[in-house]
Parts: structure tokens; sequence; C-alpha cells
């Protein structure tokens, strides 16, 4: 069970928990162009859900509709393809998928859905993989070290580090000093990694088939006091302690959000504009969109319309037209007004 004494404390966000990595997809369709679009589409999909999941309180989106690649695409700010692998017919990326906040925070807004977008103090995660021969940290294979450096600490709504296990870390402390929690030993390790509070967390693979894994430590959310039995499944431990990593995660993550989630508005102090950018191709058309997402002080960009030769958009942004004008120029834009239509178009 977890038992954690809650105190609401929170430091500045340190980084964007609007934005999703490690999004592994796998399409096929009739030629390698056909299942790049489609994986695209399916990997927004996908870490939109992640997000989601991220920042409400479990059970309370579930009033949310089923949302589409389209809609999905409207709130996305821009993406990093970390990998690819192409094939006649097939296509197979990890990518990481950054969302507009305003967009997300408006959308849960009118679902009355609680959001909670603070992020805890960082905590420094000692994982210790327990074997018939001894405690493992630094030398040989740690699978439970593994497990937690897939996981994606950094955009968590906790964030947390794990050792790297260079020589200063070696030096630091042994594996069984980390496993008995040496107070002395762990606080240097954490003063080297500027953490705010360290936890230590030992997976030992048991005789029935299970891994038992506990973790233990204070965090600026409460004590952490965690123990539980995790079945391998068909013999695949490394997908066992993922599994397990994510919803230790997940636990921390549901803590801290009871305790900080709420009902935003959205903010009132937001200008709209509706606009038309023209285009001559789909590819221009994509990266128009991402050029004016990516605009300083853009918040949200919302397509009314679409057609093969332009769109429609609705841009919502901070201070006056002026201000938009001059940031839109900053990203290679240019704002206008013809006939009494505003419309978006590109430097030549």
């Amino acid at each position: 069970m977890v038992l954690l004494a809650v105190s609401l404390f929170a430091v500045p966000v340190s980084a964007d928990v609007f934005t999703v990595s490690n999004v592994k997809v796998d399409e096929t369709a009739k030629d390698a162009s056909s299942a790049k679009v489609k994986a695209v589409g399916a990997a927004q999909v996908i870490a939109f859900r992640r997000l989601i999941r991220r920042i409400t309180p479990q059970g309370s989106a579930e009033q949310l509709p089923e949302f589409g690649a389209n809609e999905v695409s409207n709130m996305t700010s821009g993406m990093t393809f970390e990998s690819e692998q192409t094939g006649p017919t097939r296509y197979k990326a990890t990518l990481k998928i950054s969302f507009l906040p305003d967009s997300v925070r408006e959308l849960l807004y009118q679902y009355s859905v609680p959001i909670a977008e603070e992020q805890s103090t960082t905590i420094l995660l000692v994982p210790v993989w327990k074997t018939a021969n001894g405690h493992i940290l630094w030398d040989g294979k740690n699978p439970w070290k593994e497990a937690w450096v897939g996981v994606d600490l950094e955009h968590s709504l906790t964030p947390a580090l794990v050792p790297i296990g260079d020589l200063t870390d070696v030096s630091a402390i042994t594996a069984e000093e980390a496993a008995a929690r040496d107070s002395v030993k762990l606080e240097a390790l954490r003063l080297r990694y500027a953490a705010d509070k360290v936890v230590v967390s030992v997976a030992t693979q048991q005789q029935d088939g299970t891994i038992h894994i506990s973790l233990k430590g204070e965090t600026s959310f409460g004590f952490l006091n965690y123990a539980h039995a995790f079945q391998i499944r068909d013999g695949d431990i490394a997908t066992t302690l993922s599994d397990a990593a994510l919803r230790f995660l997940f636990a921390m993550e549901e803590t801290w959000k009871a305790n900080t989630a709420q009902i935003n508005a959205p903010d009132s102090s937001l200008n709209e504009l509706t606009v038309a950018i023209p285009f001559d191709s789909l590819s221009e058309w994509n990266s128009l969109r991402a050029r004016l997402q990516q605009t300083f002080g853009v918040s949200a960009v919302e397509i009314d319309s679409l057609s093969a030769r332009g769109g429609i958009v609705k841009v919502r942004y901070e201070g006056g037209i002026d201000e938009l004008r001059e940031a839109l120029k900053v990203s290679g834009l240019i704002l206008s007004e013809v006939g009494g239509t505003w419309v978006i178009q590109p430097y030549y």
C-alpha cells in the first residue's frame, strides 16, 4: 500500500507537463508515405490520452468523448521524431509530442474536468536489483534501473532523476548501502544531483514467478512507503518491470493530483482573431500552422474550415493586434487585412 502524508508544496514548472515523449507507433498502408500519415495521427491520439491521464485525477475525465486525430491535431503544438524506420508499406517511429496548454485547459474546462499542471519538487530515485548473489546498483545488469530510465520522468507531475552510475556515483554509495538506506551516503548522492528528496526502490525476483518491489522515502508530497508483488508476464522480466515503474509513477502522480487538481477557467485576458491562411500544398499548410502555433503569445489555433487551397482558423493570443503582428514577424509570417479579412502569409 502507499502511505503518504501530503504537504502542499510545489515549485515552478521545470519541464513542460504538456509534452509526452516515447510515443511508439507502427503502421502499415498502401505505401510508406500513407503509413507515415497514419502513424503520426495515431501517435497524436496516443500522446493526448497519456497527457489527459497525467494531468487529470483518475476517473475524472471519463465524461470526455473520444477524440480523433484531426481534433487532437488542433491542440498539438509540435512533434519531434526521436527514431524512424520506413519500409515499402510500413512506418515505425518513436515521437515526442507537445500540446497547446490553453487549448487543453479550455477543453477540460468545457467538460468540468479538474486539471493539475504544477510539478512537485524533484525526487532522486535509486533503483536496486536484488539477486541470489546480492544487490546490484552500478555493477552488472540492473533491469530495475533500466526500467526507470525508459520512463518519461522529466515531464511527469512528480519528476524524478535516476543516477547515471558514473565513477562518482559508484564511489558515493554501494548497492548494499542503498538497499539499507544509508542516510549519510544517500544524502551525498542527493546533493550531487540537486534533488529535493531521495527515494530508494528495491526489486527482488522471487522463485514463485513474481517480482517483489518496495519503494520508500520522503517526498515533497509526503512519506512514501510502497510494496507490491508483480507477476512476471510470459517470462518477460523487462516488460514486467517497465509496467511496475509506470504503476509506481502513476500512484505518486495521483496523490499529487488529489491535492492540487482544480477546475480552471480559460484565461479571459486572451484575444481571439479569425484569419485566413492560403497555401499551395499540404506540406506548406503544415509548416505555416506549426509556425503559427509556436509563435510567442499564441496560446491556441483552432481550425474552422480547410480546403485544398486554404484554411480559416481562430487564433487565441495575448496582448493586442500590433503585438501579435510583431510576434508573427519573428516566426516569418505576415498578418495583414485584405478586404475586411485578416490574412496570414509567409515572408517570401
